[in-house]
């Protein structure tokens, strides 16, 4: 019952190469593996050389958006004297969102929807950086500015949409419309605005 067969001959010599055979192997594979190993830190290094540090490090500091914008940042305050309100928890925009041209923001064609906020706060200041005496909005103030600020992302999405379509003639863009509700539209979009009529 020890698991020997007593009726099969014993060769001497047998079960020795046998277990270095099974050795010879292991070695093969474990030399095989550490060549694998060593050839995939060796394309790593290759790859890491050819990466700009300064530039990993500028990103990691402020990612796509910084590099987009750089440069200084306006306060609220600056922003409010020049007659720009934030949304709700924002504090500055970057200078670059004012100096772009109209409907151009640093990062406005690359605003996924509902992506993130600073993109849109970027092209909101340079919406109303611009929009000047074509506003047909009331003039903001605390308590609407957040509800202009949504129709407005509503409207950069749509007009990235728009712009992405690949069987499109047409370029869509920023208009004075971004920050109106369906009804304020309303009157442009059926022609003649008609005097209710008297009851």
């Amino acid at each position: 019952s020890s698991g020997i067969n007593a009726e099969w001959p014993l060769r001497p010599g047998v079960g020795l190469i046998s277990c270095a055979r099974e050795g010879a192997k292991s070695r093969a594979k474990a030399a095989a593996k550490a060549k694998a190993k060593e050839a995939a830190v060796d394309k790593a290094r290759e790859r890491v050389e050819g990466v700009d540090i300064e530039a990993v490090k500028a990103k990691a500091k402020g990612g796509r958006f910084k590099e987009l914008v750089g440069g200084k940042n306006l306060n609220k305050n600056k922003l409010m004297k020049m007659g720009i309100h934030l949304p709700t928890g924002q504090k500055a925009a970057p200078k670059a969102c004012t100096t772009a041209p109209f409907g151009e923001s640093p990062g406005m064609s690359k605003i996924r929807r509902n992506g993130k906020n600073k993109f849109y706060v970027c092209a909101w200041v340079n919406f109303q950086h611009h929009i000047g005496e074509d506003k047909a909005t009331p003039e903001y103030n605390s308590d609407t500015v957040d509800m202009r600020f949504d129709l407005f992302k509503s409207c950069v999405d749509e007009v990235n949409r728009l712009n992405k379509q690949k069987d499109s003639t047409s370029t869509s863009g920023i208009n004075f419309f971004c920050d109106m509700t369906e009804e304020e539209k309303r009157p442009y979009f059926n022609g003649l605005v008609m005097p209710e009529a008297e009851a």
